[in-house]
């Protein structure tokens, strides 16, 4: 018989513990117990692994749960469901800002907390299987398409994976930039995390905190020691996503984190030995961005070791009939087929893509809300389907007197009205736009069309 999930509980209450051991036994659960965050370290750095679960209790002496969870690596080793009954509102919104799954107040009764933890664990299960198919599409053998650059990129993949020298990967927006970096990380063998950070998407104030950790007390809201993402990727690799938005005074710090290979947290002492290979991403052009003052030199230099360029998919039309089959298999299924209809696949290559890979899986999704339960089809030229192919929309729109939320509207108006005819009813479209009935009734008289 197949043991049940490891659950870790860390109380320093030993009635709390030995009342979450019996119940959790009766479920069949294994319940392993820390008496302290110091312990609880140990527990989950143990060669067996980590546990499926940890039951946290926020109050204890020492270091705290809520600095326990705040210091550990992202993502968190296991699901997180905290258990306190002394917490304050604004310490249980902190918890799940630092990735707890859910918050329970003690004494729970037997039935929240169980709904809480099976919960978590099938949120585990879920991200762990998301995990495993990133890494099996990344890997350098199926990257998607047939094209001869994509043959010459697995083969460079391939040759320059193992080593440890830095790569920037450039390309255009939606050219998969991440994925050849995942590839890339798989291919070196490195035992440590893929860790990935996107420096235009954090403020300038944070990305610092970010990519270093910070001590407790090291600024406004620093509550607790949290690592930076250096130390996440201890061991593993670090992905810089368009590094070429990086301000100007954080570069510097970069540039000497990378050539000494230590870090310091912000309101730290000492620093800290890091082995991390870099990766580093943009769609920008930083040898412009070097002589215009806005990228430094020897940052450049430093992460351009190995170039790796991806060309934009209007320059490989062999790889667009791959890249849809791939999509339609990884949003429906492998068993709905990709029925294309006569002058589909030409429509399809005589499109420019500005959006790249990106839009063409967005494309599909699309197809895929709208193909009821029959399979993806890709009509001909003149067809509503293939006119998404044509010129993009905003150069086809009068956009007259109405606003952004007007001309939202008035398509998911359209998206409504085309899933009711082919769902019958109101159930039926629920089911084809995968929403909750009550919703889209609510969508639906919101939005004025007819209720029949």
């Amino acid at each position: 018989m197949k043991p049940g999930p490891r659950i870790l509980l860390v109380d320093d209450d030993p009635g709390v513990l030995k009342g979450l051991r019996g119940l959790l036994s009766d479920e069949g659960f294994l319940p392993v117990e820390a008496r302290s965050a110091a312990e609880a370290s140990r527990l989950l750095d143990a060669p067996e692994g980590p546990p499926d679960l940890v039951l946290l209790d926020l109050r204890m002496p020492g270091e705290t749960g809520l600095e326990l969870l705040a210091r550990l690596p992202r993502p968190l080793p296991a699901p997180v469901v905290v258990l306190s009954g002394e917490a304050s509102p604004a310490e249980a919104v902190q918890a799940l800002k630092l990735g707890a799954t859910d918050f329970v107040e003690k004494p729970p009764s037997p039935e929240r907390l169980l709904t809480a933890l099976r919960n978590a664990l099938t949120l585990g299960a879920l991200r762990e299987e998301r995990q495993r198919l990133l890494e099996e599409l990344s890997r350098p053998g199926h990257l998607v398409g047939e094209s001869p650059a994509m043959e010459a990129l697995r083969r460079l993949i391939a040759r320059v994976g193992p080593s440890d020298a830095a790569v920037l990967i450039t390309g255009e927006t939606g050219t998969g930039k991440e994925r050849v970096a995942r590839a890339l990380h798989l291919a070196s063998g490195r035992k440590g995390r893929f860790v990935a950070i996107n420096c235009a998407a954090i403020p300038a104030t944070l990305l610092e905190s970010e990519l270093f950790g910070h001590e407790r007390g090291a600024f406004s809201g620093a509550t607790a020691r949290r690592p930076g993402r250096f130390e996440q990727a201890h061991g593993g690799t670090l992905f810089l996503d368009e590094i070429g938005d990086m301000p100007l005074e954080l570069q510097a710090k970069l540039l000497r984190a990378l050539e000494t290979k230590e870090v310091e947290r912000l309101g730290g002492t000492a620093p800290l030995s890091v082995d991390v290979r870099i990766l580093a991403a943009t769609h920008q052009e930083l040898a412009r961005a070097v002589k215009e003052g806005r990228f430094r030199q020897d940052l450049f230099f430093r992460l351009n070791v190995m170039p790796l360029a991806l060309p934009p998919l209007r320059e490989r039309p062999e790889d667009i009939l791959p890249l849809a089959r791939a999509f339609a298999a990884e949003i429906a299924g492998p068993q709905v087929p990709l029925v294309l209809a006569p002058g589909a696949e030409v429509s399809l290559r005589a499109y420019r893509w500005p959006g790249n890979i990106r839009e063409l899986r967005n494309f599909i999704e699309r197809l895929n809300l709208l193909r009821g339960d029959g399979p993806f089809t890709l009509t001909a030229p003149e067809s509503a389907e293939a006119a998404a192919l044509s010129p993009p929309p905003t150069a086809r729109l009068s956009f007259g007197e109405k606003g952004y939320r007007e001309h939202v509207e008035d398509f998911e108006r359209e998206l409504i009205r085309v899933a009711l005819e082919e769902g019958g009813s109101i159930a039926g479209a629920a089911r084809l736009l995968r929403m909750d009935r009550g919703n889209l009734y609510r969508r639906i008289k919101a939005l004025g069309l007819p209720v029949s």
